[in-house]
């Protein structure tokens, strides 16, 4: 379930997203192939209009395996379902050659967004890889915490 929240994030509200009941009885193994189920089937082969660069990204396998492969943590897992708003909302922070040097890869861009799972903030760090020829495309994202100070 995707809910929103009325924090304002480059004019578009901060994604909520709250774990099912049907989920937090998967274990991890079983939310990350669900997730990353999810992801195939709504984001793999599709292109996003960042709106910080008015640049497309590719959502491509690659990208999506090398998700599944690092994440780890419930809010990570379920956060894959705003991957969406992630790429289109993101705000560029940088860009910087690839650092092996791979004469096939032109790039790497790094974005930041922000979203609430399960009522926690987080930051979201978001990375894409601009190949020789081609569109960006997605490589990764990973959420950080952010503490909120006590008023």
């Amino acid at each position: 379930m995707l809910r929103f929240v009325g924090v304002q994030l480059q004019e578009a509200q901060i994604p909520e997203i709250w774990e099912t009941e049907e989920e937090k009885n998967l274990s991890i193994g079983q939310l990350k192939y669900a997730c990353l189920q999810y992801g195939k089937l709504n984001f793999q082969g599709h292109e996003y209009l960042n709106k910080s660069t008015g640049k497309s990204i590719r959502v491509s396998q690659d990208g999506l395996m090398e998700w599944w492969r690092k994440s780890r943590r419930r809010e990570h897992i379920i956060s894959v379902r705003s991957l969406d708003f992630f790429l289109e909302n993101g705000i560029f922070k940088g860009e910087s050659p690839d650092y092996q040097r791979r004469k096939k890869i032109e790039s790497a861009s790094c974005f930041e967004s922000e979203c609430k799972v399960n009522g926690k903030l987080f930051k979201v760090i978001l990375t894409t890889r601009k190949p020789v020829y081609d569109i960006d495309k997605f490589r990764y994202y990973g959420l950080k915490d952010i503490e909120i100070a006590p008023k």
